[in-house]
């Protein structure tokens, strides 16, 4: 009798169909798996990741990125930065594959590097080759990375602050299209007392850039050099239209100056402008969001309005040695810190902090805004961290009332 298989027995008395070894013989030999190439292995992990297949996500993008194809070892490193897909998270690996990106001519990746080694949340902070991976990327035509390289010149961060190098990583950036680069680097550039010639100038026409990009605050500096006839004729009427561009665009010291003008009728008008950094370091005291409102315009004058703060640093340590991110406001008048508030501390803290600020001084007359890290770097980073959460999450103020 003919069967379709081979039996086995298992027990006495009880078989079961099995492959023949016949069979087995005669059936086309199984093909080995295929092997995507680089490219198409880097799509299939992507596909992968989004259908929650995590492990297999991992092994298509780890071979894309031995294959040297720089998104692959991106897209390998996100996952592993950030768990992504039920993924654990590596990112000690993320950054040395994000590197390798990097390196791979992927301009992205450089600034990824140098954002997580200026941050040191994931991984240990290291300014110095964070600035290496800024600069690296901003030689590849990254904007971002070239204006962060600015910041990181313009503050001292990882290298010796450097204005002029700060200068032309702005103008770079500012070269590829980010408006607040072309800003930064007018200011720094501009001199109303005493700028090399041609440099007012040069300045005036960053701002310009900056105001066509968008960036309200380049509108307002154009518009004051068309005020005073410095880098450009005086030209009243085009500085008017600027503040209200200005205001336009969210700016309130362009919408106080375009009321001011529209007051004035031709007589002069006193100018006090607010100088903004999202953060800046001096003396080893770290503060951001600093903005401070003074006749000074140079760009000079906001350190020297925290200098005076840092001065005091190890007193305002001595108020939180294990870190604190704390919101101070404060003014100068008449060489010495007044007005000096502490805003959501407890009272204990507030107190401390506040006789450290009074004790700054300086020649400026401001009024001046930050949040100021204090205390150990670490638990001051943290405490940042969790003050922006906690923003973040506050509720929109409820609407008020009409009459």
């Amino acid at each position: 009798m003919r069967t379709h298989g081979c039996l086995s027995p298992l027990v006495a008395g009880l078989w079961l169909v099995a492959a023949c070894p016949a069979a087995q013989e005669t059936a086309a030999p199984a093909e080995p798996p295929r092997q995507c190439e680089a490219a198409e292995c880097n799509t299939e992990g992507m596909l992968a990741l989004g259908l929650q297949r995590p492990d297999e996500a991992l092994r298509l993008l780890d071979r894309s990125c031995s294959l040297g194809h720089a998104v692959g070892c991106s897209n390998l490193a996100g996952v592993l930065r950030g768990g992504v897909g039920g993924a654990v998270k590596d990112p000690p690996r993320a950054v040395g594959l994000y590197d390798r990106a990097c390196r791979l001519g992927f301009a992205e990746a450089c600034a990824t590097v140098g954002t997580m080694l200026a941050e040191g949340t994931a991984v240990p902070a290291d300014p110095p080759r964070a600035l290496a991976m800024f600069e690296l990327a901003c030689a590849k035509q990254d904007a971002f990375a070239c204006f962060t390289a600015g910041l990181f010149f313009e503050t001292g961060r990882g290298a010796t602050r450097d204005p002029g190098r700060a200068a032309a990583a702005f103008e770079q950036a500012c070269g590829l299209g980010h408006a607040t680069g072309c800003f930064n680097a007018g200011i720094l550039i501009f001199d109303e007392a005493g700028g090399r010639p041609g440099d007012n100038a040069r300045a005036v026409e960053l701002f310009a850039r900056g105001c066509a990009g968008g960036q309200p605050a380049g509108c307002l500096r154009q518009g004051l050099a068309a005020l005073r006839g410095v880098g450009t004729a005086v030209d009243v009427g085009q500085a008017t239209a600027l503040f209200a561009r200005a205001c336009e665009g969210g700016d309130g010291d362009g919408c106080e100056l375009a009321a001011q003008l529209k007051r004035s009728r031709g007589r002069k008008v006193e100018v006090a402008l607010t100088s903004r950094a999202p953060t800046l370091t001096m003396a080893g005291l770290t503060v951001h969001e600093l903005a401070c409102r003074m006749p000074q315009t140079d760009p000079l004058a906001l350190a020297e309005a925290l200098e005076g703060v840092a001065a005091h640093k190890a007193a305002l340590d001595a108020c939180a040695p294990a870190g604190a991110a704390v919101a101070v406001v404060w003014s100068y008048r008449g060489g010495r810190a007044g007005q000096v508030r502490v805003e959501g501390a407890d009272p204990r803290l507030a107190g401390c902090v506040r006789k450290a600020v009074e004790r700054a001084r300086s020649s400026l007359a401001a009024s001046c805004a930050a949040t100021v890290l204090i205390g150990e770097a670490v638990g001051a980073r943290k405490a940042l961290a969790d003050r922006r959460s906690a923003a973040a999450r506050a509720p929109a103020p409820a609407p008020v009332p009409a009459n």
